[in-house]
């Protein structure tokens, strides 16, 4: 296969852009923020992996009965990070949501999907 020949001459330009200087301040504590919904994570998965509990927490939700399945996470000792709780037949969400790096603005979340049917 020929590749046709361009006649005109190529020119490149390079442009300049000017960018704010680097500032990892806020990245840093980002990564603070994540280290702590991590560890909030565990301790969530250390609850549900508690039989009797996760039980009860599956019929809530089989149940469609919010008001329960949030008291059930909210039982958790320690746990303080999930914002919401979404559920279907086949699993459930947690997102975990970190307090903000400024009073204005929330920085992190992770989000936890689990199967379970």
């Amino acid at each position: 296969m020929m590749y046709p020949y361009c006649h005109y001459p190529f020119t490149y330009q390079q442009h300049s852009r000017s960018f704010p200087a680097i500032d990892t301040t806020t990245f840093i504590q980002s990564v603070g923020k994540v280290e702590f919904l991590l560890q909030q994570s565990q301790l969530l998965m250390k609850q549900l992996e508690n039989q009797p509990f996760s039980y009860q927490l599956m019929d809530a939700a089989q149940k469609s009965d919010q008001q329960a399945v949030d008291h059930f996470i909210q039982s958790i000792p320690g746990l303080t990070a999930v914002t919401q709780i979404h559920y279907s037949p086949t699993g459930v969400v947690f997102q975990l949501q970190s307090p903000g790096v400024s009073d204005e603005v929330k920085c992190c979340h992770v989000s936890i999907v689990l199967k379970w049917a």
